[in-house]
């Protein structure tokens, strides 16, 4: 398949869902004003939605960008620069599941290594990238 096959196909493909698990019945999920909130601060970024969550063990939530996520060499500058329309959408979602489920955003501490050296610089890279990806 050529290059241009390759990005045609990804561009007619729409975005995966991202998903959170919420530790609460969907019942009482759904009826929260601060998941309409939340979601609805998500509206023009991305497609929202709530259902339970397989066998019984509490609520899925879920969006999937409206953007098309990028490819390629550019895609991964994006994702590094922390341009990437998935990581605002990840992000959000880790927000809403923290405050319905403590009732406050948690945030983690900042790294204790300040030193300049080289395992130091690598800490915070990671760091800085897991805020946006919410993973390593």
């Amino acid at each position: 398949m050529s290059a241009a096959a390759v990005r045609r196909k990804s561009a007619e493909q729409p975005n995966r869902w991202l998903g959170v698990t919420v530790n609460l019945p969907p019942e009482e999920v759904e009826r929260d004003p601060r998941l309409r909130d939340a979601f609805a601060a998500l509206a023009e970024e991305a497609e929202t939605r709530v259902r339970p969550a397989p066998g019984g063990r509490g609520t899925e939530l879920a969006a999937r960008p409206l953007e098309p996520a990028p490819t390629g060499l550019g895609g991964a500058a994006k994702r590094l620069a922390g341009r990437d329309p998935r990581q605002p959408v990840r992000s959000a979602l880790r927000d809403i599941k923290s405050l319905l489920e403590t009732g406050e955003v948690l945030r983690p501490d900042a790294p204790t290594t300040g030193q300049p050296t080289a395992g130091g610089a690598l800490v915070r890279l990671a760091t800085r990238r897991a805020g946006g990806e919410g993973r390593l």
